[in-house]
């Protein structure tokens, strides 16, 4: 009995330290762009920043960029959840921040929404975006293009201009031409 107390006294704190382990610091004074992974030069940060700012003045819709160098082996989605919370990103009571965080050297990407703007931008749009928008450009090394044009991809998404390409199904022959060879069958016989 008392093993298996110490077994779970072990597993919470366990669990409780790798959720307590820190995230990236917000940056003072702040900024929506945070490159540590040191992909971009500082014109392109620059540029960035100021797309993101005036995004930010427009719409109230406030997109943080992020990029890592590695997430030690920790799951992207909790990174990306306690960084959002931590760092605030988007407006307290309408709740529309975005994180686009970006693990360079674990090639992970993750873009997470606020409440606020998960109707404008689910799950299978940021992942259109990360597969059509952010990762073609990426296997380029072309980081700063596929920031940018993501950042287009989210903020259109964002106001539901965005749509997400849909496949189109190879037409089937269906019923229908089964239905009439049946019909020619039965009348010859």
């Amino acid at each position: 009995m008392k093993k298996t107390v110490w077994l779970f006294l072990g597993m919470l704190f366990t669990c409780t330290w790798l959720y307590a382990q820190e995230v990236l610091p917000r940056p003072n004074p702040p900024r929506l762009v945070t490159d540590q992974a040191g992909v971009l030069s500082a014109s392109e940060i620059q540029t960035l920043e100021q797309k993101l700012v005036a995004l930010d003045d427009s719409s109230s819709n406030q997109i943080a960029v992020v990029l890592i160098k590695t997430l030690n082996d920790r799951p992207i989605e909790e990174y990306a959840t306690k960084l959002f919370r931590e760092w605030g990103i988007g407006n307290k009571k309408t709740n529309n921040g975005i994180l686009l965080l970006v693990a360079v050297n674990d090639r992970k990407i993750r873009i997470e929404t606020g409440y606020g703007l998960e109707g404008a931008i689910p799950d299978v749009t940021a992942d259109a975006i990360i597969r059509n928008v952010i990762r073609p450009e990426f296997k380029q090394q072309n980081y700063y293009k596929g920031l940018d044009n993501a950042v287009d991809a989210l903020a259109k998404a964002a106001v539901g201009e965005y749509k997400v390409a849909r496949k189109k199904e190879a037409p089937s022959g269906g019923r229908g031409g089964s239905i009439i060879t049946f019909l020619v069958i039965l009348a010859v016989i």
